[in-house]
C-alpha cells in the first residue's frame, strides 16, 4: 500500500465530502480519527470507504494526529484537514514523489484562499489567483506557505505541539531528509469568518498553555506569536516576540530599547536581525503598530529589513507607521518599495492611495491617489472599498460627474457593494440631468441588492 490519508475531524459535514472526493483517486486508504462529531461527519467519511476511529478530545492536536498514525498501513502518510483539497493535476506528482522518493518527507504548498486583498498570512502578502487548477479557480486571492504534510512511515514518526502540530522534530534523530514538492494543498477554511474567529481564540488558549508549560522552548513562543496576531491580542503578541528574541540571542530584550551605547545598540540589533526568524520581527512590529507605538514598530521593521531588504510586507508596515507619525515622504518611499517588490499586491497600492489622499492637505496628491486606486482595481476588480476610495477622491475635488461615472463602474463590477451609496449618488445625478429612465434603472438595481434601504425607496417614490 503506497499512501495513507490521515485526518482528524469534528463536525465537518459541510467540507469533508469535497476533501475526500478530491483525493479518493490519489490515496490507497483513508484513516479518519473523529474527536466528537455530532453531525453527519462519520457517515460521510464511511461513504468514501474511510476507517473511522473515535478519540476523546484532550486539547492537544498532536495527540489526535498520533492516534491517526496508529492505524495507517501505507508506506507514506498524507496529512489533510477537512477544509482542504488536492487538485487532480497534482495527483501524479505526489504519487511519483512517493514511488521514486528523493527525500524521506516533503513540504507541500499550502494555498490559503481569500476574498479580499488587504490581509496577509503571517508575513506573506496575498497575490492574485492565476493558475491552471480547477480547485479554487473562482477565488480571487491566495497566499502560499510550505507545510510538512507528506512523510514516509517509520518507527518514531510522531507529531508534537498542542496547536500547529508537526512531525518535523521526529525526523531529526534518524537524520531523515525533507524536500519541497511543487504540489498544492488548497485551503478554504479562512473563507469562513465566524469559524476562523472561534479557532483564533481557541488556538490562542492552547498556545498560551504550551508556552506556560515550556517557557524556555523557542518554538512555543513563535506559535504563541502566530496565534496572538491571528486573534488580535497585541500585548500577547509583543510579549511572545520578545520571548522569542530573548531565547534566540540568550540576551535580554532591553537591547532593543537602549541601555547601551549607540554603537553597542547598533551591533546588538544587527546580531538580532541575523539570528531571529523574520516573522518574529515582523510580528513584533505589527503588534506595536496596532498598539500605536509606531516609532518602536519602525525599529522592528528596520531590523528585519537590514537583513531581508526584499521583505515587501515589512516595507509596507514601515510605511504605515511613518504615515502615522506624520512623515508622508518616508511613508510614500516605503510603500513604493513594497509595490516594487510585490507588484501584484493590491493591498500595497490601496494603502498608497489612502496615503496620497490623506496627504492632500499638504500637497495636491489626489491624481496620485486616483492612479494608485485604479491600479489596485485592476488587480482586485471586485473589492468595494477601492471604488469607495475613487468616489471619495473625486468628491474631495468637487468632481461630481467623475464620481458618478466611478459609481456606475462600481455598480457594474460589484453590484452587491456600496451599501446603496453608489446607487443613490448615480440616480440623483442622472435624474437631475434629465436621464430619468436611467436613474430609475439604477435605483431598481440598488433595491434588488438592498431591498430595505429607506433612502433608495424614498428616491424611487420621488423619481
Amino acid at each position: 500500500m503506497l499512501i495513507s490519508l490521515a485526518m482528524i475531524v469534528k463536525n465537518e459535514e459541510g467540507m469533508l465530502a469535497h476533501c475526500l472526493e478530491s483525493v479518493k483517486a490519489l490515496v490507497d486508504e483513508i484513516i479518519v480519527v473523529d474527536t466528537g462529531s455530532t453531525d453527519k461527519t462519520i457517515d460521510i467519511a464511511r461513504e468514501f470507504g474511510a476507517r473511522v476511529y473515535p478519540f476523546k478530545w484532550c486539547d492537544d492536536f498532536s495527540a489526535a494526529r498520533n492516534e491517526s498514525l496508529k492505524y495507517c498501513k501505507g508506506d507514506w502518510v498524507l496529512i489533510l484537514d477537512a477544509d482542504e483539497a488536492i487538485d487532480a493535476l497534482d495527483h501524479e506528482k505526489i504519487k511519483n514523489a512517493c514511488q521514486r522518493p528523493q527525500a524521506d518527507a516533503y513540504n507541500l504548498i499550502h494555498r490559503n484562499y481569500a476574498i479580499k486583498p488587504d490581509v496577509s498570512l503571517q508575513d506573506i502578502a496575498l497575490t492574485p489567483n492565476v493558475s491552471d487548477y480547477s480547485e479554487g479557480r473562482e477565488l480571487p486571492f491566495y497566499a502560499d506557505i510550505p507545510v510538512p504534510r507528506l512523510v514516509k512511515m517509520f518507527d518514531g514518526l510522531t507529531f508534537n505541539s498542542r496547536v500547529h502540530e508537526t512531525y518535523e522534530a521526529s525526523l531529526i534523530p534518524s537524520r531523515k531528509t525533507t524536500k519541497n514538492l511543487d504540489a498544492v494543498i488548497h485551503h478554504y477554511g479562512k473563507l469562513l469568518a465566524e469559524r476562523e474567529e472561534y479557532k483564533a481564540q481557541y488556538y490562542l488558549m492552547l498556545a498560551r498553555l504550551e508556552a506556560e508549560a515550556n517557557p524556555d522552548f523557542a518554538p512555543v513562543h513563535l506559535r504563541l506569536l502566530q496565534q496572538a496576531l491571528r486573534a488580535k491580542h497585541w500585548e500577547t503578541a509583543l510579549e511572545a516576540a520578545k520571548a522569542s528574541i530573548k531565547l534566540a540571542l540568550a540576551v535580554d530584550s532591553f537591547v532593543l530599547y537602549g541601555g547601551r551605547s549607540a554603537q553597542e545598540a547598533i551591533e546588538a540589533n544587527i546580531k538580532l536581525a541575523i539570528a531571529v526568524d523574520p516573522f518574529i520581527l515582523y510580528g513584533g512590529g505589527l503588534a506595536l503598530q496596532n498598539m500605536d507605538r509606531h516609532a518602536e514598530a519602525i525599529g522592528y521593521f528596520d531590523m528585519l529589513l537590514s537583513q531581508h531588504p526584499q521583505h515587501a510586507l515589512a516595507w509596507l508596515g514601515k510605511g504605515h507607521s511613518c504615515w502615522a507619525l506624520g512623515d508622508f515622504s518616508a511613508a510614500r518611499e516605503a510603500m513604493m518599495k513594497a509595490i516594487e517588490l510585490q507588484p501584484g499586491s493590491a493591498m500595497a497600492r490601496k494603502r498608497l492611495a489612502e496615503l496620497e489622499y490623506a496627504a492632500n492637505n499638504a500637497a495636491n496628491n489626489l491624481d496620485a491617489a486616483r492612479r494608485a486606486t485604479l491600479e489596485a482595481i485592476d488587480m482586485a476588480p471586485n473589492e468595494p472599498a477601492l471604488y469607495d476610495n475613487l468616489l471619495k477622491i473625486e468628491m474631495a475635488r468637487d468632481n461630481t460627474q467623475q464620481a458618478v461615472q466611478d459609481a456606475l463602474l462600481a455598480i457594474r463590477k460589484c453590484p452587491g457593494g456600496g451599501e446603496g451609496r453608489w446607487h443613490r449618488l448615480a440616480a440623483v445625478y442622472l435624474y437631475q440631468n434629465g436621464q430619468r429612465d436611467t436613474a430609475v434603472s439604477v435605483l431598481e438595481l440598488g433595491l434588488k441588492n438592498f431591498p430595505n434601504d429607506p433612502d433608495l425607496m424614498r428616491l424611487r417614490g420621488m423619481i
